[in-house]
């Protein structure tokens, strides 16, 4: 942009308005800017422990954000629930070179491998990441984190001009509960450290004045949040009587109706975190990860009709490729979405790593007044202390509905849901 060379454009750090530690962040934009770019971005998220520790691998310091929200005065603008579910698969939905090289680096995440030239395995070779301890907390790593992909309202905007937005402000609710897994060990506290917000300001009412004649209707696509729960097999899996059971799940989701459904994303959660833990230490991507299930099928019915052929979606790679067709590219490694797949011939603590980003993505696309969702999985006996094909799941589901803004004059602006 041309606001850059001109000197139109200055940049703010600002320090939440309220603050209280592993709890919540509110910051406040001051009205007495002209206007401010959309371009926010949180930055020196993150914390120390007593000793160092690895953030997340999958999440990195977004593991502490819940949820977070865009707000002018009561008007929520945008927001993002259940987050860090959302933010671990954003993570690893890039190519495998960017991940490890620029995303990782920003976000603090353990994301994108290399071939280990001692061993010939695929490892994360790239420094990940950590805390440090109290007394050199400003050596803790922390991350910066552009909002826009949390927050699609500011990717559709030019600018937030305060004559019409006058009141803004960016609530974040925190987790740092020691369950939640944002270290990759679960017996070290976590001490957060007080993040700011970075915005760039516009001060010349002329290009403000500009800008604003070209603020019209505006739309983007709103992530929300449902969920439905597979529940655990009479067993699970830890006697023969598992072996070979499928076990079907039918669930009816209301949270997207009377909304226009493009992207939907599934998110497979495993029930009890302490599964993902051996010994204290996080195994793989731990809680944030999306658990594989042997011989997984699923079908949607929109409005009363399948939007898949036959059986929907019946293969692990067919499930990848819905994904990748879907949503773009990701930084995947061998048995990343196959369960009870060991590649510890090929992949560095490979055991570890089994099944954690099996994903299911598909593209909608219709006024949803009735959403089903067909789910199943084949139960297997299994001695494993973590058995995600009979364990009880929580299946997160993040779609995009479509919203938009628009002036309504006099100063005013109407936000809703696109019906057509």
């Amino acid at each position: 942009m041309a606001f850059y060379s001109d000197n139109n454009v200055k940049t703010r750090i600002i320090d939440p308005r309220i603050y209280v530690p592993g709890r919540r962040a509110t910051f406040e934009l001051d009205a007495s800017e002209a206007a401010y770019l959309p371009n926010l971005r949180l930055a020196v998220l993150g914390g120390t422990s007593n000793p160092a520790h690895s953030y997340s691998r999958l999440v990195g310091c977004a593991a502490l954000i819940r949820s977070i929200r865009l707000l002018d005065g009561k008007q929520e603008l945008c927001a993002l629930n259940e987050a860090q579910f959302y933010r671990g698969f954003q993570q690893q939905n890039k190519a495998n070179s960017s991940a490890e090289s620029v995303a990782s680096n920003l976000n603090c995440t353990g994301i994108g491998l290399s071939v280990n030239g001692t061993n010939g395995k695929i490892a994360r070779i790239a420094k990940t990441a950590s805390t440090d301890t109290p007394a050199n907390v400003a050596n803790t790593d922390t991350s910066l984190i552009d909002l826009k992909e949390m927050l699609p309202f500011l990717a559709a905007m030019t600018h937030l001009p305060t004559a019409l937005f006058t009141n803004l402000r960016l609530e974040i609710e925190m987790d740092d509960n020691i369950l939640s897994q944002v270290l990759v060990v679960n017996n070290v506290l976590l001490n957060t450290v007080r993040p700011v917000l970075i915005v760039d300001v516009l001060e010349n009412p002329k290009v403000v004045n500009k800008l604003n004649k070209g603020l019209g209707a505006v739309q983007w696509a709103e992530v929300e949040h449902d969920q439905f729960v597979i529940p655990q097999s009479a067993a699970d899996g830890a006697t023969a009587a598992d072996q070979g059971i499928v076990q079907e799940v039918n669930v009816k989701l209301n949270g997207f109706n009377n909304k226009i459904l493009d992207r939907l994303l599934i998110v497979k959660e495993i029930s009890d975190p302490l599964k993902e833990i051996d010994t204290n230490a996080v195994q793989g991507y731990g809680k944030w990860s999306s658990q594989g299930c042997y011989k997984q099928t699923i079908q949607y019915r929109v409005n009363g009709s399948n939007i898949l052929p036959r059986n929907g979606i019946v293969g692990n790679n067919e499930r990848l490729a819905y994904v990748v067709d879907t949503y773009g590219e990701c930084a995947n490694y061998p048995g990343s979405n196959i369960y009870g797949m060991d590649t510890s011939d090929v992949m560095d603590a490979g055991r570890q790593y089994r099944a954690q980003l099996d994903y299911i993505g598909i593209f909608v696309g219709q006024y949803i007044q009735d959403l089903q969702i067909e789910y199943s999985r084949t139960g297997l006996h299994d001695t494993d202390t973590k058995r995600a094909t009979t364990s009880a799941l929580i299946a997160h589901c993040y779609g995009e509905v479509r919203k938009s803004f628009q002036l309504t004059g006099n100063g005013m602006y109407n936000i809703g849901y696109v019906q057509q």
